[in-house]
């Protein structure tokens, strides 16, 4: 059983259908309000929250779900800039990690979920002794991995610096109106075709005049 609209929910509706902003001056219909100027007449500060205006935006989506008021998103203003990965869907790049097992809990490779392989064929001697640089020290290495084994497994590389761009985002709000009955909506297009026309004509007329 629905208990009706809480006490936000219903300080918001009655104050966006008082229509505070006025109406518009190219369709005739309100203007909306901002969360944040929301947030201010509900809880009666110059400065809100937060947690107050997040309590705002979710009274004006169970507003707006349940068919009582109209909501989209307007610019504020300014920007901030955000680093992003280009392309952004990229497959990612692994390397190849050759480890000697050391048959406890720290082991690298049996950490990655990798088995500990006990094969140990001509190539497998020439992939050591190419991994560690000298023909001593790969000796030295596959004594050790004769008692636990040795691990070949995938590690994930970070994307090279080239692979992200710059981008500048435009920071939004939430604005609120009350809902618009369809009548109002095909008066509100009317005025804005009536408003747009002249300004329409004035550009074909300069385009005919070249």
């Amino acid at each position: 059983m629905s208990r009706g609209l809480g006490r936000v929910q219903r300080a918001v509706l009655a104050y966006v259908r008082s229509e505070p902003g006025g109406l518009s001056a190219v369709d005739g219909t309100p203007l909306a309000a901002s969360v944040t100027g929301l947030a201010r007449v509900v809880y009666g500060v110059e400065q809100p929250t937060d947690a107050q205006r997040a309590a705002v935006r979710r009274a004006v989506r169970r507003l707006e779900a349940s068919g009582h008021v109209e909501v989209h998103r307007r610019p504020v203003g300014s920007t901030y800039t955000q680093q992003r990965a280009h392309p952004r869907f990229r497959p990612p790049r692994y390397d190849r990690r050759l480890v000697v097992c050391t048959g406890k809990d720290d082991c690298l490779g049996c950490t990655a979920g990798d088995r500990p392989s006990m094969y140990f064929t001509a190539d497998v001697v020439a992939m050591f002794i190419e991994h560690y640089g000298s023909l001593a020290e790969g000796d030295r290495q596959l004594w050790r991995a004769t008692l636990y084994g040795w691990h070949l497994y995938p590690v994930p590389l970070s994307r090279p610096e080239d692979d992200y761009r710059t981008y500048e985002v435009e920071i939004t709000e939430l604005c609120v109106r009350r809902a618009l009955t369809d009548e109002e909506h095909a008066q509100a297009e009317q005025r804005a075709q009536a408003f747009l026309q002249p300004h329409v004509d004035a550009v074909l007329a300069a385009l005919r005049g070249r």
